[in-house]
């Protein structure tokens, strides 16, 4: 509750959300519009709803968004190098001094120049990829893969915690579910490990790819399966809330569509940036 305020602004500043409410207050120097947005929302839900539901409420949305970065950290381990993605991230953590950014527009102009042979999906290019470097194509196998493994885990999730009764009188069809889940899950899991890493130099790397992120994301999951339907009912709701304002409003709005529109009417922003 307590970082709310700045939360709302921040994306209020960004145009994820109205503007107004990222009105600094002249004298307090403080998002007093933000602030009591939000302690407004907070005492109406506090009203409305007991204690234990709305700690279930946090969890779930906690837990939701840890998947939803474990999943992220997977996904973006295995895609092709960007060279202002690079400039950014070295200016971000203050090593902006050790890029070398002739190399990084040379590194534009040969991926422009250059066309790699047009891969095709087999058994083959899936599990003995020719590149050393990661490109569309391995990029495009590691997002249907996580996908896959997200659906895998829930199905997991869905027969352990709601057919524990049959899985407990041994019925077929749980225990069926349940292993083809593991043993699909497993070999998806290694076509992502079969696939090219890319070789950019971060401050901090997660390590043990991609187990890892498969397990946090099993852990959360599994976690969120053990909340009551009442729980799922008001999440669904207040996610319902967030979507409207997101596709209402904030896809509209924010300043990294109009960035993205800008660059759409300029090609070279992006070489020019990095000059």
């Amino acid at each position: 509750m307590f970082p709310m305020p700045r939360v709302i602004y921040a994306m209020a500043e960004d145009g994820l959300l109205f503007k107004f409410l990222a009105k600094i207050n002249d004298r307090t120097k403080t998002p007093i519009i933000a602030t009591l947005t939000s302690g407004a929302i907070a005492a109406v839900m506090a009203f409305l709803f007991d204690l234990k539901d709305l700690v279930d409420l946090m969890s779930i949305g906690t837990l939701l968004a840890y998947s939803l970065v474990a999943a992220c950290v997977l996904v973006l381990r295995y895609q092709p190098e960007q060279p202002n993605m690079v400039y950014q991230m070295a200016r971000t953590t203050d090593e902006l001094d050790q890029v070398d950014q002739n190399e990084l527009v040379s590194t534009s102009d040969s991926q422009t120049g250059f066309l790699p042979e047009a891969e095709r999906f087999s058994l083959k290019t899936i599990l003995s990829p020719k590149n050393m470097e990661p490109s569309k194509f391995s990029g495009l196998i590691v997002n249907i893969s996580t996908s896959l493994i997200a659906i895998l885990i829930i199905t997991f999730c869905i027969v352990a915690v709601l057919g524990n009764e049959a899985l407990t009188k041994g019925e077929l069809w749980a225990i069926f579910m349940l292993a083809g889940s593991v043993l699909l899950c497993s070999l998806v899991t290694i076509i992502i490990w079969r696939q090219p890493e890319s070789k950019t130099k971060l401050s901090f790397k997660v390590p043990f790819l991609p187990l890892l992120p498969v397990l946090s994301i099993f852990v959360n999951v599994y976690l969120m399966m053990q909340l009551d339907q009442g729980t799922w009912v008001r999440f669904a709701v207040w996610m319902l809330i967030g979507f409207i304002i997101y596709f209402g409003y904030g896809l509209w709005h924010s300043e990294e569509a109009s960035l993205a529109a800008d660059q759409a009417r300029t090609p070279d922003g992006n070489l020019d940036h990095c000059k």
